[in-house]
């Protein structure tokens, strides 16, 4: 079942008409506004320390949505006017850019001029070359004003054939300066086939859910990796940060580029959620959230994300001295459905960062006024924090929201009003703040030297500032020299870091040595630019080869190591004489990393070609540790499974079986990874010769012996392990799935033991994984006896069909225990059915089709049979029983079931006609962004889920009960998207007519359904 709804793919996500409550009482009543510009700041709290004040109201300015201030201080603002739907048809549209102008200096803007008007949906601005860079889509436009009047007359299409088609609210935006001069977009996950009017020969650059960067001078532009909706910024070495509605600050940690280095490499994920701090609901289709503290009475219409992020945008590292020290180098994100500026910390994380609340039970900047919706912050030349209020009654476009709740919905209270709010530190007087905002701006007239001075700032914006326009300027003699001593001497490290980027721009050969130089850098941020800098020409360039591998990994930080751990990669696929030096140092990053899942794909990325020597040196590290992970060496047997061919597989397990204390669980856990890699070589082994006792040592290739009967010591022994009611539980778990590598026979016994309810959740599944990776019809026998299977808890009992639905000789055992009654039939729910409707093997299908009748017929009719149900009064509480049997598999109400489909709780505001019509003709409206895939592998699984990630070597599948399955590419037979929903038709199979009454007045939230008491 699906509502109408498409919460997950909102830039300001879920719609703002209902409401958040804070847990604590607020000192504040909630407000319904509007309240005048003057009224609202009583309506404000904010963290102590800080004091609020307005900038700009209207009417000098309508509908604010992002704000820059220029060299000289000038703010420039874009206006989004015709959110959320556009113009009236036949009225030109009225987005626009305005410059808003404090004549006498005091802070408050006096007049306002309009700088370009006529855009459609402005949402985005950069200074930039003199003019304004301005995103709009379907272009990003230069404006200009070359005569002085304070309006452009230059209007440029630099870049085109951003998507229009969606929501006016996820479409490109964030212009943003990049250390590295590129100018970085954000795609609103809405994508396009980007073009350049002035390179008409340059074929598109096709971008789907990625960010974009370009440069300016000669406008080539290329995929950056990541995917935001609204919101980008840069700390001080240069990490980019992005937001989507659920999370409020991720961090792009690796780029598909590293990851494609190695094609065997499972491993898709780029971007990093950084909130340590997550709410505990079950919606992993909808992502969880951070805690958010509102003080309005404002509700989204997805009941999971109350009291949460559920619009999070304007993404914004702190990097300026007007607020208190505690706010440097930490991230503000704002929420406006929730009517508020949240804050975190951002805290070294192994190779990324967590993002933390600093303060207990409130926010950053808070409103009980229910109209404050804050979009957009940015930093300015006076260090204070600047938020753009775009300040409406409704927030959100009408894509998001069901027909019926459209209908009733005001869009338009708040148009031609909005704010800007400056927030800074209280002990800051006016006049001290108006002084260090002159001080901080840049004279038109300042030359190489001046700028090069200014970047040796303690103030973010004046750097950036500086940066900026350093950029257009050709640098050399003098100015170089300046920008080399400033990487020595600056006061401060992101100086220091800024000038290597400036250096580095248009000649990486002459600033080679100020780099290598910088590797020994007292910073550990400016040593980890220094590194990425000189990444390009590791695997060229012998010196700097040399200089990379000479580094200690344990003299650096985690996030250094982790940069040293790409570079070296570039270095170990070399002829040069460092580069087994190179893979030893990635093994030594390794062993340090055992916890951290970056900088181990960081490093497995790096070793194609020389995966042995890296066991090798890997094995030779740990020997004698205690240091170890049996997590990390189940990734690095399943990473080498996958990447050896079959005539190197052999040498590294016996690597693995001779190595010093190979008897430990670790050694067990890189078996069991290596089997799982090649578990088709297993099953094949075991089909020509279904007597072998040992298939893996065949699959393996240990043609010696030795090594053989070293191996079933192994299987051996975690039969024994398995079976000790009082060894670890995690040993344990190890040793049953190490039963796999051997006979069917010889380990049923100790998997069926294993099984039986007395045991602990994690051997029972640990068991359930082995049989059914077997491949083998006798384990269905084991896995469906009728009193075993009754057992079953149903995470586990979903564990098991889904791995017999994915296998076709556990499928037909599946469907003989259907048949002999020994599965109950209610067992399999309607997605399932689906699936068993889909088996290749015909005769299977047919008997599944006997079970439960064909999934067939025209649903308009089937709809029109059972409408009569949507005007029949019905039993809430036995609808919540059908409802927890029929749809939380996929999706959640009254915080029961699992979000994999969208979010129900707006459906309550759809008619029951129309919710019957989603149920039984789920293809008749499929929300963006849930249509199925497929993925059929080599060795004949099959699975259908939503496609969750996707990366040049591998897929992630999403699939029912929030389940996600990993594939490398290589290892895949099919990928297809289905036309279908995920969700299934046929309900009317296992729903009564009288039933469907019942489902839905729970849907409806009719009679006295409530949520249950606790969380399930």
């Amino acid at each position: 079942m699906r509502s109408g709804t498409a919460a997950l793919t909102a830039l300001l996500a879920c719609s703002i008409i209902g409401a958040a409550l804070a847990e604590e009482p607020s000192p504040h009543p909630t407000i319904d506004g509007p309240l005048t510009p003057a009224e609202a700041p009583a309506s404000f709290e904010l963290e102590p320390g800080l004091r609020v004040e307005l900038v700009a109201g209207e009417p000098l300015v309508d509908s604010p949505v992002a704000m820059a201030f220029d060299e000289r201080g000038r703010l420039f603002v874009a206006e989004n006017r015709d959110y959320p739907t556009g113009p009236k048809e036949g009225e030109p549209p009225d987005g626009r850019v305005a410059q808003l102008i404090d004549d006498d200096g005091d802070g408050r803007v006096d007049r306002r001029q309009d700088f370009a008007t006529g855009l459609t949906f402005p949402n985005g601005i950069l200074p930039y070359a003199g003019g304004l860079i301005v995103t709009c889509a379907p272009d990003v436009l230069f404006l200009a004003d070359r005569d002085g009047d304070g309006t452009a007359e230059e209007r440029r299409v630099l870049l085109t054939g951003f998507a229009t088609t969606g929501s006016t609210q996820l479409r490109v935006s964030h212009p943003t300066l990049g250390p590295d001069g590129w100018i970085y977009l954000t795609s609103g996950l809405t994508g396009g086939e980007i073009t350049s009017p002035e390179h008409p020969e340059r074929p598109p650059v096709a971008i789907k859910r990625t960010d974009l960067r370009f440069r300016f001078d000669d406008l080539v532009c290329e995929p950056a990796g990541g995917g935001s909706q609204f919101g980008m910024t840069f700390d001080d070495f240069g990490r980019r940060f992005i937001c989507y509605n659920r999370v409020q600050v991720q961090h792009v940690v690796l780029s598909e580029a590293t990851l494609a280095r190695h094609p065997k490499l499972a491993f898709s994920k780029t971007v990093h959620d950084c909130p340590a701090e997550m709410l505990g609901e079950p919606l992993k289709g909808h992502g969880a959230a951070a805690r958010l503290f509102p003080i309005s009475a404002n509700v989204t219409t997805a009941d999971s994300h109350a009291g949460a992020f559920t619009a999070a945008c304007g993404v914004h590292v702190y990097r300026g001295t007007g607020l208190p020290e505690r706010y440097r180098g930490g991230v503000f994100s704002c929420d406006p459905t929730a009517n508020l500026v949240h804050f975190d910390a951002l805290e070294p994380d192994g190779a990324t960062f967590a993002a933390r609340r600093i303060a207990k039970e409130t926010e950053f900047l808070r409103s009980s006024d229910g109209w404050f919706r804050p979009v957009f912050v940015t930093t300015g030349p006076d260090g204070a924090l600047y938020v753009a209020d775009m300040y409406r009654k409704t927030i959100e476009h009408p894509d998001y929201l069901p027909v019926e709740i459209r209908k009733r919905t005001d869009f338009h209270s708040g148009k031609g009003m909005g704010r800007i709010w400056r927030v800074i530190d209280e002990s800051i007087t006016p006049a001290d703040r108006s002084a260090r905002f002159a001080a901080n701006l840049i004279p038109e007239a300042a030359d190489e030297a001046a700028l090069v001075a200014a970047l040796d700032s303690p103030e973010g914006w004046r750097r950036d500032t500086a940066h900026r326009l350093l950029r257009g300027r050709e640098l050399e003699g003098e100015a170089v020299e300046a920008l080399k001593r400033l990487v020595q001497e600056a006061k401060h490290p992101a100086a220091a870091a800024q000038a290597l980027e400036l250096l580095n721009a248009d000649d990486a050969v002459a600033a080679k040595n100020v780099l290598l130089s910088a590797l020994d850098h007292p910073s550990n941020g400016v040593r980890e630019v220094a590194v990425r800098l000189l990444t390009p020409a590791a695997g060229k360039d012998q010196q700097i080869a040399n200089a990379l591998v000479a580094i200690d990994p344990p003299a650096l930080d985690p996030r250094a190591r982790f940069m040293l751990a790409i570079a070296l990669g570039e270095v170990a696929g070399t002829e040069f004489a460092a580069s087994e030096r190179a893979v030893a140092r990635l093994a030594a990053i390794y062993a340090q990393a055992v916890d951290d899942s970056w900088t181990q794909a960081a490093v497995l990325s790096g070793l194609a070609g020389r995966e042995q020597s890296f066991l090798r040196d890997l094995l030779h590290r740990f020997a004698g540790s205690s240091e170890r992970s049996n997590v990390a060496w189940l990734e690095i047997g399943r990473f080498l499974g996958n990447a050896l061919p079959v005539t190197e597989r052999g040498h590294a397990v016996r690597l693995a079986l001779e190595a010093e204390r190979s008897e430990s669980a670790d050694a067990l856990a890189f078996l069991v990874g290596f089997g799982d890699s090649v578990r088709s070589s297993i099953r094949d082994v075991r089909r020509k010769n279904p007597t072998e006792a040992l298939p893996a040592a065949v699959a393996f290739g240990l043609d010696d012996q030795a090594s053989t009967d070293r191996l079933a010591k192994f299987v051996g022994e975690a039969a024994k392990i398995a079976q000790d009611a009082t060894a670890d539980v995690d040993a344990r778990g190890i040793a049953l799935r190490t039963l796999g590598l051997g006979s069917y026979d010889a380990s049923a016994q100790a998997l069926t033991e294993a099984l039986a309810p007395s045991n602990p959740s994690e051997l029972r599944s640990a068991a359930a994984k082995t049989l059914t990776a077997f491949g083998d019809p006798r384990a269905g026998e084991i896995l469906f006896d009728q009193a075993r299977f009754a057992s079953y808890s149903p995470a586990l009992r979903d564990e098991i069909l889904d791995a017999a639905l994915s296998d076709a000789g556990l499928t037909a055992a599946l469907v003989a225990a259907l048949e002999s009654d020994a599965v109950p039939v209610a067992a399999i729910d309607s997605t399932r059915r689906r699936r068993l409707a889909g088996v290749r093997d015909e005769s299977v299908r047919a008997r599944a089709e006997k079970l439960f009748g064909a999934v067939s017929g025209d649903r308009a009719a089937i709809y029109e049979e059972l409408k009569s149900a949507a005007e029949a009064p019905g039993d809430a509480e036995k609808g919540r029983v059908a409802f927890r049997r029929e749809c939380s598999t996929c999706h959640r109400l009254d915080r029961e079931g699992y979000a994999v489909g969208p979010d129900l709780f707006g459906i309550r505001n759809q008619p029951k006609a129309s919710i019957l019509l989603h149920i039984l003709a789920p293809d008749h409206e499929i929300t963006a962004g849930f249509g199925a895939y497929q993925v059929v592998t080599d060795d004949g699984r099959s699975f259908v889920g939503l496609l969750a990630a996707d990366s040049p070597t591998s897929v992630t599948l999403r699939m029912p009960q929030g389940k996600e399955e990993s594939f490398l590419r290589s290892e895949i037979e099919l990928l297809v998207a289905s036309k279908n929903s995920l969700m299934p038709s046929g309900f009317e199979k296992t729903v009564a007519e009288k039933e469907f009454a019942d489902l839905l007045a729970y849907l409806k939230g009719e009679g006295p359904a409530s949520p249950p008491a606790e969380e399930p």
